[in-house]
């Protein structure tokens, strides 16, 4: 061997360690990506609650990877994860213990398959102190919660000053919602103060506008001659005065910013300043045509809302492509809610939709996933719409949404559902082992069509609001849906409970508040009214003690309760029976006006009991007191044997005591 040999043989050795070397520091070079992962709390705030989530948002090319996932909050690690997601967002528990602050969260992500590279994704934890009124946004469903029930707020703009009978009139046709275009004055503060306690004892919600201290726009809203300073003030001043009220479900702020000149960078320091004064609510902004601007905004609201107005020259499944366009862009991010058109003649618009068209604009918005539905604009009693019928459909959509909003706010996984027509969109959602199949008619024709239900075999299912059924044969359901008409299916997952013998022996028909013949309201009863027009018994599937459904009444004024007068049965002179019924309430939504005082929370009176009453004919009168958990509350009475052998009578319920409650399994057995 020459020394070339050897200078080769040796230059090869240092070579090879060299690269050896360069290997393995490359094994201890971890590469850090946090943009294929993101990372939110489902919901924009936590208070009371002690279950929590995180929502983990995958890149779609890593979603069907095994991966490790560590969370932590500061620097406790408080859940991990493995598996493989198989979808685009992931729920990761856990459990609040946590005082309340904000708080830095940091998730540590390893992708089976990509070696040397380390994914984060962070966010910030959000814990408040309770607040009987505040209000979260829950990101996963797009929904609300309020007074700690999940909340589907279903209304219209209006104008100002609000006339004093409104709020009543809506409240009674199942609008929850009123947001009054209006300027920030102090001359005006006591017609503010004046509807939003109207509000409050009706049980509705008020959208709050700010657009005139704040990022403008909107009808009338502008005060000439503000600076930006005395904006600020009163801005804060305003947020000050209502941020405890119960009525307030959030503020507005701006009003088409996208179509203005109005910069993100701007609106993003007026959401500073309200969430310094005001973290329990969330802030919205609308925005015209392109919708997809929001997101350059997403640092500056809670809540994204569209407008778009496509009648007449339009399609009128405009509002229902927004809509999917806002969800690909929020899903699991943003709630985004949707302003129907309900106006026309002037301007742009030489016509106001047909009711068939607004039923269809609206329903098409929901299924694509808005959660909240805010018409513009009522003006009553004919001003805006003009069409009685037209506001009247927008009433009995208002009552179906009531009915399914369970459903439209599930975080329950769908089951697939697919039309045979492609004029007609048609979602699912899951709810307590029940399955609704929504679906709307995109043109004016009548259109016959099937709908496919993956994972669904043979059955009937209920046609709600029509009072009927059709047979599910192999998973398919064929129907026939009017011109621009829509259909809502419920079909039950699980056996149905078997009524009990036992209870054939009540005397009170429907209960259970179960019979779905008509929307909303209970069948076999009469209502008498009892001095307040804005008094309210509605069904409400959000609160019962069994089945589906509870009857929630609302006085708004004390010793002005309606009075619920069930369907008559017979008794016999003699008997004895046993009256039972479940009631609960909540007293935190109790209200009492304060509005001529100062500095005061304007829910603090509770001097007056929320007593109720059950009377039985003129036999017998019982007395009670609801409170915040589910019970069952009995009285008895025996029928004088000096009156007629048998005869008929009713069983009245009355809440004579301001607030809100909830009643379940009506019951009068006669006693063996």
């Amino acid at each position: 061997m020459n020394f070339e040999t050897m200078n080769f043989k040796a230059f090869r050795i240092s070579l090879l360690t060299s690269m050896l070397v360069f290997i393995h520091s490359i094994s201890f070079c971890q590469i850090i990506d946090s943009s294929s992962f993101s990372i939110v709390s489902r919901q924009s705030f936590y208070s009371f609650e002690k279950s929590c989530e995180f929502l983990l948002h995958i890149f779609p090319r890593l979603s069907k990877n095994h991966i490790s996932i560590t969370l932590k909050v500061g620097e406790e690690t408080v859940a991990s994860w493995n598996g493989i997601p198989g979808r685009n967002i992931l729920r990761l528990p856990f459990l609040l213990n946590l005082t309340p602050s904000q708080y830095k969260v940091e998730a540590r992500i390893v992708v089976g398959n990509t070696l040397g590279i380390i994914y984060v994704a962070k966010t910030d934890l959000v814990v408040l102190s309770y607040k009987p009124n505040e209000v979260k946004t829950d990101r996963l469903t797009g929904g609300l919660i309020v007074n700690k029930l999940p909340f589907f707020p279903f209304g219209f703009y209006c104008y100002s000053p609000v006339y004093p009978s409104l709020p009543e009139e809506e409240i009674v046709k199942g609008f929850n919602l009123i947001s009054p275009y209006q300027k920030i004055n102090k001359e005006t503060l006591l017609e503010r103060k004046a509807y939003m306690d109207r509000c409050a004892g009706l049980g509705m919600k008020v959208h709050y506008n700010l657009l005139s201290v704040s990022g403008g726009g909107g009808v009338g809203s502008k005060i000439e001659g503000l600076s930006d300073e005395e904006k600020r003030e009163r801005l804060i001043n305003e947020i000050k005065t209502f941020r405890d009220h119960p009525a307030l479900l959030g503020w507005y702020i701006s009003d088409e910013p996208n179509g203005t000149t109005i910069t993100p960078e701007k609106l993003e320091e007026i959401y500073r300043t309200i969430k310094e004064n005001d973290p329990w609510h969330p802030v919205s902004i609308v925005f015209m045509a392109p919708f997809l601007n929001a997101k350059n905004y997403s640092e500056a609201l809670d809540i994204v809302m569209a407008d778009p107005y496509p009648i007449p020259d339009h399609p009128v499944s405009v509002p229902g492509e927004v809509a999917d366009q806002l969800r690909t862009e929020f899903k699991g991010k943003r709630p985004f809610w949707i302003v129907p058109q309900a106006f026309g003649g002037g301007e742009l618009w030489s016509r106001e939709p047909t009711y068939q068209e607004i039923r269809s604009m609206t329903w098409q918005s929901i299924i694509n996933g808005a959660t909240g539905i805010q018409y513009f604009v009522r003006q009553g009693l004919n001003y805006f719409p003009k069409s009685s019928s037209t506001w009247s459909e927008c009433g009995k959509i208002a009552m179906e949404v009531a009915e399914l909003t369970p459903w439209l706010l599930s975080d329950e996984y769908p089951l697939r559902v697919e039309s045979s027509s492609k004029n007609i969109l048609v979602t699912s959602r899951v709810h307590n082992g029940q399955l609704i199949i929504m679906a709307v008619n995109k043109i004016n024709e009548p259109v016959s069509t099937s709908f496919h239900i993956t994972g669904f075999y043979n059955g009937k299912a209920r046609v709600l609001f029509e009072n009927r059924f059709v047979s599910v044969k192999s998973g398919v359901i064929a129907d026939q849906l009017a011109p621009l008409g829509s259909q809502v299916y419920l079909l039950n997952l699980k056996p149905e409970r078997q009524e009990s013998e036992a209870a054939n022996t009540n005397l009170i028909k429907d209960s259970g508040f179960e019979d779905l013949s008509g929307p909303g309201l209970p069948s076999a009863c009469y209502a008498r009214p009892g001095g307040d027009r804005g008094a309210t018994y509605f069904l409400d599937t959000r609160e019962y003690s069994e089945g589906n459904h509870s009857l929630r009444i609302i006085t708004p004024d004390e010793n002005k309760s309606l009075a619920i007068r069930f369907f008559p049965f017979k008794v016999k002179a003699g008997a004895s029976y046993t009256i039972s019924i479940w009631a609960k309430s909540d007293p935190e939504q109790r209200f009492f006006s304060v509005t001529k005082q100062d500095n005061i929370r304007l829910n603090e009176n509770k001097d007056m009991p929320q007593y109720v009453e059950i009377l039985l004919g003129d036999f017998t009168r019982a007395r009670f007191i609801p409170d915040k958990e589910w019970r069952q509350y009995m009285t008895f009475v025996t029928i004088p044997t000096d009156t007629l052998a048998s005869f008929k009578t009713n069983l009245i319920l009355k809440m004579p005591g301001q607030g809100v409650a909830w009643f379940d399994q009506v019951k009068v057995i006669e006693d063996k």
